[in-house]
């Protein structure tokens, strides 16, 4: 064969489109996608017992109320959101106003590799995530009354205008005009954050009365 022709039969195999996996195959890279997983292992308590743990991890696609960039992103970071022990529902994904007045912005809880960061989504910047904090999944753990198995104690909400307003120790310090997120290790203790003049000001819950 011609040097010629082989070059060319060598370029056309370098150039030409790799082929696409198998349908089962992506079908079933979409399916693990969207599965529920379970992080389990245990944890030294403050006496030095072993304590065992259990975290239920809800995929993106748990939540349809989310914009599809804010999804994206998160999918993009290997993100599953970890539930606490108390929840009856998906949670710890949020939506307020946490820019300023009237924006639509959404905060979320984001477990990858066993650490979960506290993630908010300004609107407009979904490629940009403000990543409030950070801590192992197991930093924070509990179980509801008598349980012996335990699971994750984060959870974080939305704080409206109203309630930042109806609380004076808040009301005295800031220019209260939109909403907050309420960052908690449930029943022990609470950080609210809130966004004023290009920065957060992070209040404790006792101060906040909470």
């Amino acid at each position: 064969m011609k040097a010629g022709v082989v070059a060319g039969v060598v370029a056309a195999l370098l150039t030409a489109p790799l082929p696409a996996p198998p349908q089962d195959l992506r079908q079933g890279q979409t399916a693990a996608a969207n599965a529920e997983r379970i992080e389990s292992g245990s944890v030294l308590s403050a006496d030095g017992q072993p304590v065992a743990y259990r975290i239920r991890l809800l995929p993106v696609s748990s939540f349809p109320d989310l914009p599809g960039a804010v999804a994206a992103e998160l999918n993009r970071r290997g993100c599953m959101i970890p539930q606490s022990f108390e929840a009856k529902q998906p949670e710890n994904v949020i939506h307020g106003a946490f820019r300023a007045a009237g924006s639509s912005d959404w905060a979320a809880l984001c477990s990858s590799q066993q650490t979960t960061t506290l993630y908010v989504f300004f609107a407009g910047q979904a490629e940009s995530p403000i990543a409030l904090r950070s801590q192992p999944d197991s930093a924070w753990l509990g179980t509801e009354p008598g349980g012996s198995v335990f699971g994750s104690a984060w959870g974080i909400a939305d704080r409206s205008v109203a309630e930042l307003r109806s609380t004076p120790a808040i009301r005295r310090g800031l220019t209260i005009d939109h909403d907050a997120i309420d960052d908690a290790r449930l029943e022990r203790s609470l950080v609210i954050h809130y966004f004023e003049a290009g920065r957060w000001v992070n209040l404790r819950g006792d101060d906040a009365g909470a």
